[in-house]
C-alpha cells in the first residue's frame, strides 16, 4: 500500500532540500510532499515576522487544503518542534509523526533551551550571538562543513551552502506547550544518524528519542544533511518507519 509522507525542513532550508529523498520514495511506489516553512524557499515571509505558530499554520494548511490523510509527517533537525506543533493540531490526519535527526521539544520549553545543554560551551554560545537581537541568524560555512555535512564532497557542500538562508530567531527561541502532543496516542519515529556531529557526540541525539512513547527507530550512517548525502538510504528508512 502506497504512504503518503509530507516532509519538513529545518533551520535555513527549504522544501527543495528534500528533492532527492522525494524521489526515491516516488521510485517506491509512495507520494512525497515537501512543504517551505515561512521565510524559507519560496516563501518570502519577513523573518522578522516569523513565529513557531506560523511554522505549524503553514503545514496544517498544506495538509488540509489537498485533503492528505494517513500522513507520514517527518521532520528534520529543528522541523521536529513545527511537527510535533501539527500533530496536535490534526492529530485526524497523522499516521505517524517521525523524527528525523530532530529535536523533540519538551513540554514547556523552546528549540533554544533544549538544545543548550546538549552543545559544548563555545558552541552555545555561538548560537546565542548569532541570535541575540537579531531577527535571523545563520551558521558560518566552517561549521556548517564540519559539523552538519561532513560526509558530503565539496561540491556537495558548496551547494548547499548556497542554498541556505537566514533562520528566524523567534521561532526557535518561543517556549511551546505541547501538551497535547505528548497526551495523544499517535505512532512515532526516530531516525537516528550515527555520524551527526552537530552535538559533537551523535550519541546525544537519542536524548531526543527518549521523550517519545515507544517510537519505532531506524539508523543510517550518515551525517546531520542526510537527505543530500544519503537520499536512497533516507528514503528507504522513511519507508520503512511509514510501514512499521
Amino acid at each position: 500500500m502506497a504512504e503518503t509522507h509530507v516532509l519538513v525542513h529545518g533551520a535555513w532550508h527549504g522544501a527543495w532540500c528534500w528533492a532527492g529523498v522525494i524521489r526515491q520514495l516516488e521510485a517506491n511506489g509512495d507520494r512525497a510532499f515537501a512543504v517551505d516553512l515561512p521565510a524559507h524557499g519560496a516563501n518570502h515571509l519577513d523573518p522578522a515576522r516569523a513565529t513557531r505558530a506560523g511554522y505549524v499554520d503553514s503545514v496544517v494548511r498544506f495538509i488540509e487544503e489537498r485533503n492528505l490523510r494517513d500522513v507520514v509527517l517527518a521532520g528534520h533537525s529543528l522541523g521536529g518542534m513545527t511537527i510535533a506543533g501539527v500533530a496536535e493540531r490534526i492529530p485526524e490526519r497523522i499516521k505517524r509523526v517521525v523524527f528525523v535527526t530532530a529535536l523533540v521539544i519538551s513540554e514547556d520549553s523552546s528549540a533554544f533551551e533544549d538544545m543548550g545543554p546538549l552543545m559544548s560551551d563555545s558552541a552555545a554560545a555561538h548560537i546565542r550571538g548569532l541570535a541575540e537581537g537579531e531577527s535571523a541568524f545563520t551558521l558560518t560555512a566552517e561549521r556548517f562543513r564540519a559539523a552538519f555535512i561532513q560526509d558530503g564532497a565539496r561540491g556537495l557542500q558548496d551547494f548547499v551552502l548556497s542554498a541556505l538562508v537566514p533562520e528566524p530567531s523567534a521561532p526557535a527561541a518561543e517556549k511551546a506547550s505541547l501538551r497535547d502532543f505528548y497526551g495523544a496516542k499517535i505512532p512515532t519515529g526516530y531516525l537516528f544518524c550515527e555520524n551527526d556531529l552537530v552535538f559533537d557526540d551523535p550519541a546525544k541525539w537519542r536524548v531526543f528519542a527518549g521523550k517519545l512513547k515507544n517510537p519505532v527507530t531506524r539508523s543510517i550512517q550518515a551525517g546531520h544533511e542526510l537527505m543530500f548525502t544519503h537520499p536512497l538510504e533516507t528514503a528507504r528508512a522513511l519507508g520503512e518507519l511509514a510501514r512499521a
